[in-house]
């Protein structure tokens, strides 16, 4: 018959101890979001927090405040981007390109629509996200607003007039500009009730 070992009070502290710090960092860690049913989430906004998200975004002498705003928000030390990090500069440069001339073309088809982009404050950002484009840093403002959870491949914040919003987790290529109004609106009844 097979006797148990008893552990020393120093293994099971080591152990508790061990696991304690593995769900920190679990809990602590970037989440990447797949699955469209958990990619979205729905809010409001009270009309004191709108009046600060204005005056904030008002700041920010690159665009002139519209009745929608679209935000995407990267979060320092992101590997979404790790894998081109490698690549030659030219290659870089027309990623980058290319990522800011789809956000100028969505920009100029939806006129009262104002989009932003804003990263956490920090300086691990990948190569695609932290050169030559129109990013500004975020003081804490909105991270404290609207972008609570970090998320790999940052998030995108849609906020209608009326103060409801719904974030897209996970967005690396900002798919919230794809949504039209009808997709907004069903999404924002489908995560409101959740």
């Amino acid at each position: 018959m097979l006797t148990q070992m008893k552990r020393s009070p120093k293994i099971n502290l080591l152990i508790s101890s061990i696991l304690f710090l593995s769900i920190v960092i679990y809990a602590c860690s970037p989440k990447l979001y797949v699955d469209e049913n958990k990619r979205y989430e729905a809010g409001t906004l009270t009309g004191k927090q709108i009046d600060s998200l204005h005056l904030f975004l008002k700041q920010n002498e690159r665009l002139a405040l519209k009745d929608t705003i679209i935000i995407k928000y990267d979060f320092n030390k992101d590997d979404c981007w790790k894998d081109l990090s490698y690549q030659n500069a030219e290659f870089l440069n027309n990623v980058r390109w290319t990522f800011q001339k789809n956000i100028l073309e969505k920009a100029e088809a939806r006129p009262k629509v104002a989009i932003y982009q804003y990263r956490e404050e920090g300086k691990s950002f990948s190569p695609i996200k932290s050169k030559g484009l129109e990013i500004e840093t975020d003081p804490g403002f909105l991270k404290k607003l609207l972008f609570k959870e970090v998320t790999s491949c940052g998030t995108s914040a849609i906020i209608l007039p009326n103060g409801k919003f719904l974030l897209v987790k996970s967005d690396p290529q900002f798919s919230a500009l794809i949504l039209n109004a009808n997709d907004i609106e069903k999404k924002l009844q489908e995560n409101l009730v959740k």
